[in-house]
């Protein structure tokens, strides 16, 4: 049970590794430059960024409710455990503000972009933080779900791939539908 949900946090966290990177390539490039490209990106990211929450939030809710699995792996690192809370918080404010900035009432939309701005750099620091820790084995767990090796089989691989294919389909349609007008803001 558990290793099914450290597979589904990794192969997540890998796809939005991926996102969150041509997002930042957004931002070297100037996101005025790319505008569409950045708002189409940030709602690509915001229901693989709910699955992502969930799976980490089920480890940890069966970690203190005593699930015996979870007890017998352990609780990550502290630091980890402190980092994970902060990154949730500034993920979230950082997706929705900018969500905010490009779908909200006009009024708030210069208090949603300086919160978006100021999010997004006390975010990265947080996301390095995060990721060094994590991108080896990650890596090696995702890859083994979406490649099926032979002895590294965990049952629910195709259930976790559906979950994130869907993840980015919903994310799809939000896009399609909600940044139609992010060329003009």
């Amino acid at each position: 049970m558990t290793e099914g949900n450290s597979r589904l946090t990794a192969l997540s966290g890998v796809v939005l590794l991926l996102l969150f990177a041509a997002e930042i390539v957004t931002e070297v490039l100037g996101v005025r430059n790319v505008l569409t490209a950045h708002v189409v990106i940030g709602y690509l990211l915001a229901p693989p960024v709910l699955v992502k929450v969930g799976s980490t939030g089920w480890r940890m809710s069966r970690y203190y409710l005593g699930d015996p699995d979870y007890r017998r792996r352990g609780a990550p690192r502290t630091f980890l455990r402190v980092l994970g809370p902060i990154i949730v918080v500034l993920t979230v404010a950082l997706i929705g503000s900018g969500i905010l900035c490009y779908n909200g009432p006009h009024s708030v939309h210069t208090l949603a972009l300086n919160v978006h701005k100021v999010t997004f750099y006390l975010w990265l620091v947080a996301l390095v933080c995060h990721v060094v820790p994590h991108f080896l084995e990650s890596v090696s767990l995702a890859a083994a779900d979406l490649l099926g090796r032979a002895g590294v089989r965990v049952p629910g691989a195709a259930a976790r791939r559906v979950l994130v294919v869907g993840a980015l389909a919903l994310g799809t349609v939000l896009a399609i539908t909600l940044s139609g007008h992010a060329g003009t803001c």
